[in-house]
């Protein structure tokens, strides 16, 4: 095996081999940039790569090891953070031609995080600007490359199915951590809302936005948000290996393509391998809950662009437009309802909760689409590009619950489809626990190093 192929290696797999002085630091993050040098001018899943920082930090962790000082998972690891959330010293201009020269004067907190954990941030990934979408149009998709990453976190996406890095910083406002992992067939977590900080994160909508993990494997998640929240511990119960139900609403994805029911096929046939009952219930109708994400989406993305930057609206790329004109044509009273069906909405999910353990829905009703589709058609329906792939996420970005994407079958190369498993709010590290059980239930072999 050539060094090289470390780089496709899981975690636990890496920091063993650098414990064990198998590769340093400086040698793993040299081979990660080599990678990023030779794919990213294709790919443009980086917008900058932090050259100098990354070595210097590399070759800190490396003086730490040879000191014997006790060093995590993640020490010496190649990772990238999303250019919406402050990393210094680059550009973090959320994508946002206005915002071009914005350079931060410190870390976010979860990037210093990151850095105090020992992880080598090389780059920061290409969001869709001001993370608006979820196409992620300037980014080729590491396998496919006629069909889109997803977004907003689709430079993170496509940066972890390249091999560019091993993990990966997201946001999820209406599904753009999970989308993407759909689209590169890898894995994420949208956290509890609440437990990772947003500090230091160009906002977009300040009650749904999130930050998590992304890495290949569910199995990597839990080191990463570990280093995110410092309390994370705490979201494992005493009786999560105890006795589990399921839930699903075969209704709120009855929309879905054939080979996206097939996959969520596979992952229920898994949990009753795994002896976990399943049982039908009855979640929100997805068209109620689009209508009413779309007012407190354009509403609060409005208040906050048009509160800084009013005088650069005719900068405002097109989809950040065309939604905040959108939030000009809606009335008090439209906002009003919305907020009243968000509180409705999750009162009911939280009372499934009194009957089962997790919920199962697919990610996405439909494969990764085209990257140029115009429009995507649902069960026969045309639906706009954004609408059709939060159609089945956004819903868990209002009531706040922890979820986990992740692959749940393998269609083609570099194409599968996408299951979510969501659980009781502060119960992150129960649904990854359970998440990892899923996964290698399944047990797909997903073959990351090969490109287009």
């Amino acid at each position: 095996m050539e060094l090289a192929d470390i780089l496709f290696d899981d975690l636990a797999t890496v920091a063993r081999r650098l414990w064990e002085g198998e590769v340093t630091a400086v040698q793993l993050t040299e081979l990660a940039l080599e990678r990023i040098a030779a794919q990213n001018s294709r790919l443009n899943a980086l917008s900058e790569v932090l050259t100098d920082t990354a070595r210097r930090e590399a070759a800190r962790v490396d003086q730490r090891r040879r000191a014997g000082r006790p060093l995590g998972v993640l020490a010496g690891v190649p990772v990238v953070a999303k250019e919406i959330i402050d990393t210094t010293p680059a550009v973090c201009s959320a994508g946002l031609p206005y915002l071009a020269d914005y350079r931060p004067a410190r870390d976010a907190p979860v990037v210093r995080r990151l850095r105090r954990a020992g992880a080598v941030i090389v780059g920061v990934s290409v969001s869709d600007p001001g993370a608006f979408g979820v196409r992620t149009a300037a980014v080729t998709h590491p396998q496919a490359p006629e069909l889109t990453v997803g977004g907003s976190s689709g430079g993170s996406g496509a940066a972890l199915a390249a091999g560019l890095c091993f993990a990966a910083l997201g946001t999820d406002t209406g599904g753009s951590i999970r989308i993407p992992s759909a689209c590169c067939v890898t894995s994420g977590l949208k956290p509890t809302r609440g437990r990772v900080s947003t500090e230091g994160v160009r906002p977009l909508v300040w009650s749904l936005d999130h930050v998590g993990p992304m890495t290949r494997r569910v199995s990597e998640l839990a080191a990463v948000e570990a280093v995110f929240d410092p309390r994370f511990a705490r979201t494992r119960t005493a009786g999560a290996s105890g006795r589990v139900v399921v839930g699903h609403d075969p209704a709120y994805y009855a929309d879905a393509e054939p080979a996206v029911k097939q996959g969520m096929d596979a992952a229920l046939d898994a949990c009753r391998s795994l002896a976990v009952e399943v049982r039908e219930v009855s979640l929100p109708r997805p068209d109620d809950v689009i209508d009413m994400h779309a007012v407190i989406f354009c509403a609060e993305s409005a208040a906050y662009y048009l509160a800084r930057f009013a005088d650069r609206r005719n900068e405002f790329p097109e989809t950040q437009r065309t939604l905040i004109d959108l939030a000009e044509t809606h009335t008090g009273y439209q906002h009003v309802q919305a907020m009243r069906a968000r509180t409705e909405i999750t009162r009911r999910v939280d009372g499934l909760f009194d009957e089962v353990s997790y919920l199962l829905s697919p990610t996405l009703p439909v494969l990764a689409p085209r990257r140029d589709a115009p429009a995507i058609m649902v069960a026969g329906r045309e639906l706009d590009f954004t609408l059709a792939l939060v159609r089945y996420t956004c819903l868990f970005d209002h009531t706040g619950h922890p979820v986990v994407a992740m692959p749940a079958s393998v269609v083609g190369t570099g194409v599968g489809t996408g299951i979510q498993i969501i659980g009781p709010r502060n119960r992150d590290a129960d649904v990854i626990a359970f998440a990892e059980r899923i996964e290698r239930s399944l047990g797909l072999d997903i073959d990351y190093s090969v490109s287009a």
